[in-house]
């Protein structure tokens, strides 16, 4: 197999560099096996994202599939496997081997009740001898050989912030990161899915825009996928961005993670419907508040209650803006709830 560095150290020269006409390009990939799709939007000799914030999930989301691949599974989250029992590599370089080596195995013991045991020699994991930063080129290199070593059809690795030191917002720091990454899925033949964390995304939808770093990161990947929790528990996965596949990014996929750190698929939704769900409840909440301590305030000022001491219950105290709390007292006035007197004072409407 090729060595790492033979691509990044080779150089073209006028000489070696040529057009093809299409058609002559149609019979070069006429004697080549077809490039196929992993999973979702992933295709084979491929980079990309699976991101999310903090605690969404998106590592055991990972460890699922890949051990859904190395077993064989037809479906991953009612989405079809299509490359069956193929070998996968794991590069853990955040976590303490012995936690997640306990959760690894309370995932294979689920796996093991309908697909056996076989398919465990299909999915390693790096020892702890193995760097947990990769900064150096002797870092990537020792990368590029545990892989060539094993030829896995996938890797994970968790995460990209361990693979770039520096401020991965900088364009040229995530272009020398995606090229690294680039050389290495083309050398070693391999599709490579990194684990990307992303700021908490406060009930936003799922975006190209959510993921965090330079917009090089998206611009050079060949897949996106979006992990997220939302405030009400509930968590989804978004295909987000595809290069060879159409995205369904309008419907997400709702699962729950049981006590063996194991996935499981609740169903198709609309993503804004939950995202709005949640807004509404806390929409209807915070207006509850205001009417509360409107009321509360009824008797001390016999009903001509000053916006000056609602703004700075809620206004001064920073729990909500200034234009928020007009919208609040309008819908409050729309609903009957409350009149205003005169500019400035507002009385609790008549029951």
């Amino acid at each position: 197999m090729t060595k790492f560095n033979e691509i990044s150290n080779s150089s073209n020269t006028c000489e070696t560099i040529d057009s093809y006409a299409l058609d002559e390009m149609f019979e070069v990939i006429k004697k080549e096996p077809p490039t196929n799709f992993i999973y979702s939007g992933i295709k084979e000799n491929s980079i990309g994202f699976i991101f999310g914030s903090s605690k969404s999930g998106k590592t055991i989301f990972c460890e699922n599939l890949g051990m859904s691949i190395a077993a064989g599974a037809c479906k991953f989250l009612n989405e079809p496997i299509h490359k069956k029992n193929g070998k996968v590599l794991f590069i853990s370089l955040e976590e303490f081997y012995k936690p997640r080596t306990e959760r690894n195995k309370k995932q294979a013991i689920k796996l093991k009740k309908s697909y056996g045991k076989d398919w465990i020699k299909n999915y390693r994991v790096v020892d702890n001898s193995f760097p947990r930063y990769i900064s150096t080129d002797e870092d990537w290199q020792i990368l590029n050989s545990v892989i060539e070593k094993f030829e896995p059809n996938v890797v994970f690795i968790d995460s990209l912030s361990r693979l770039c030191p520096e401020s991965i917002e900088e364009s040229i720091v995530a272009q020398r990161i995606m090229k690294r990454l680039r050389e290495l899925c083309n050398i070693t033949n391999t599709t490579i899915i990194v684990i990307h964390h992303t700021p908490k995304l406060y009930n936003t939808t799922l975006s190209i825009n959510s993921l965090a770093g330079s917009r090089i990161l998206a611009q050079e990947a060949d897949f996106l996928i979006g992990i997220n929790k939302a405030q009400n528990g509930q968590r989804y996965a978004k295909e987000v961005a595809f290069r060879y596949h159409p995205e369904n990014d309008e419907k997400v996929k709702l699962f729950e993670i049981d006590n063996d750190c194991w996935l499981h698929y609740i169903g198709d939704e609309d993503e804004l419907k939950i995202i709005s769900s949640i807004d509404g409840r806390r929409t209807d909440n915070t207006r509850s508040r205001i009417y509360e301590f409107m009321l509360s305030k009824r008797e001390q000022y016999y009903n001509n209650i000053p916006f000056e001491i609602v703004c700075q219950r809620f206004v001064s105290t920073k729990e909500m803006t200034a234009p928020a709390l007009n919208a609040n007292l309008n819908k409050l006035i729309a609903d009957e709830k409350i009149s205003r007197v005169s500019k400035g004072f507002y009385k609790i409407a008549s029951n």
